[in-house]
Formats: structure tokens, C-alpha cells, sequence
């Protein structure tokens, strides 16, 4: 029997990209759910922590197997922040207070960490993670994406993420590491071949 994959996410673009590149880069299918619950997300330093928690609880209150992303931005001029908390900082403060408290800061130096946990019902999660490095823009620019999209810059480039979205979103990727590229091959070989073969 065919195992069904649930990709939670409640942001729109994803589903629309994520739709996309799993059918025409890889071949494959899954189905993409707004939760109509909160994920638990725990406190830790990396977002391949917190998305492996995520995913397991998500998958063990479903009882089906499950796909979860998340991002994490590591700024050095702030020790690091805010790290896997991107959500509860654009919450908190949003981007015009954030940008402000690196106003006068000269190391606009960043990372990107972005990561993909697959889970089925009681067993341990595998993650799967990239990303990539980048500064700080002075000022968000673009309108597309998530807060830090608007700010963050990719190494090599002269605009946001957000900006080389709005002209090409497959180009744009590939500044987010290759955690999805991981996760779909490792897929398609373990999960997708296996289940061909067993039946």
C-alpha cells in the first residue's frame, strides 16, 4: 500500500513551489496541508533541531507520515540571532525595528539554514539540511516571502531573496542549499522504488 505524505506548511508560496518542483524535478506527488493545529516547536539553537521535533509530533498526533520545513538566519554581528526564531522576531518586532538594531553595524555577514524533516507515525525523524551565506541589507527591499526574504542577501548578489524571487523563484532557490534536492532523492530511492518493488 502506497504511503501517503503530508507536507504541513501555512505559507502559500511553498505549496505552490513545492508542488512544482517534487512533480517536475522528481516525478512525485505529495499532498500539502494547512495544520488546523499548532506544532509544538521546542527552544534549541538550530533549526534541524526544532524541525526534527516538529515533524515527529505532527507525525504521532496524525498517525500518517509527515514533511516539515524550517528556516533559521544566524546574523554574526548579533551572536548568531535570530537563529531558528525568525517567526517570533518578525512577531515581536518586525523588519523595520529589527534592521534597526544593525543600523550602525559594519559586519553585516549572515547564514541561512534551511532544513526538511520526514517522519512517520512513532519512529525517529531524518532530516535533511542546507542553506547558505549572505549580509544584511540596510533597508528590506522586494515583496515577496517571509520577513527575512526582504532582507537578506544572498553571497554573489546585489539584491534580496525577496527581490530575485519576484524575477525568477527557480534561481532564487538555489540560494536556500540543497536540503529539498536531499530529501527528494533520498525519497524517491527509499520510499517511492521500495514500495514499486514490494508490490
Amino acid at each position: 500500500m502506497k504511503k501517503k505524505l503530508i507536507y504541513l506548511t501555512t505559507n502559500q508560496q511553498k505549496v505552490e513551489e513545492a508542488n512544482e518542483f517534487f512533480s517536475k524535478q522528481y516525478g512525485f506527488n505529495i499532498e500539502i496541508v494547512n495544520p488546523n493545529f499548532e506544532i509544538l516547536e521546542i527552544q534549541a539553537k538550530t533549526c534541524s533541531e526544532v524541525v526534527a521535533f516538529s515533524a515527529k509530533y505532527a507525525a504521532d498526533k496524525l498517525g500518517c507520515t509527515v514533511l516539515k520545513s524550517d528556516t533559521g538566519l544566524y546574523i554574526e554581528a548579533l551572536g548568531g540571532l535570530p537563529g531558528p526564531y525568525n517567526a517570533y522576531f518578525d512577531k515581536q518586532i518586525g523588519i523595520e525595528k529589527f534592521l534597526e538594531l544593525l543600523k550602525n553595524e559594519k559586519n553585516r555577514k549572515a547564514r541561512l539554514e534551511h532544513c526538511f524533516a520526514y517522519c512517520e507515525p512513532n519512529s525517529e525523524p531524518i532530516v535533511f539540511s542546507g542553506g547558505g551565506t549572505g549580509k544584511i541589507a540596510f533597508e528590506p527591499k522586494g515583496v515577496r516571502g517571509r520577513w527575512h526574504d526582504k532582507f537578506y542577501i544572498p553571497e554573489g548578489e546585489s539584491k534580496t531573496l525577496s527581490e530575485l524571487r519576484e524575477e525568477d523563484y527557480e534561481y532564487e532557490s538555489t540560494f536556500w542549499g540543497d536540503a529539498k534536492d536531499q530529501f527528494a532523492k533520498w525519497y524517491k530511492e527509499n520510499v517511492i522504488e521500495r514500495n514499486n518493488i514490494e508490490n
